[in-house]
């Protein structure tokens, strides 16, 4: 059983605003439409991400901080203009 202390910060905080979220997209030098790519939604969506039209799911808020906070950056797939 896992207690608080031995959680991780990233995983602790669950909420994230937009101006968090546009902070970590800088902190990961990701853009909007490579988030969107990276996180498995449209780019539409990560815009309202952005601009704070939409909440940012807890999923999609770890690990965004669990890839900052361990110093990694994310690998995003090209863009292909029949996929997406």
């Amino acid at each position: 059983m896992t207690t608080k202390a031995d959680k991780k910060l990233w995983d602790l905080d669950r909420d994230m605003t937009a101006g968090q979220y546009k902070r970590i997209l800088a902190d990961l030098d990701l853009s909007k439409a490579a988030a969107a790519r990276f996180l498995g939604c449209a780019e539409r969506t990560s815009t309202r991400y952005a601009h704070g039209v939409t909440p940012v799911p807890p999923a999609h808020a770890m690990l965004l901080r669990a890839f900052r906070d361990s110093g990694m950056f994310p690998v995003v797939p090209r863009w292909d203009r029949y996929r997406y």
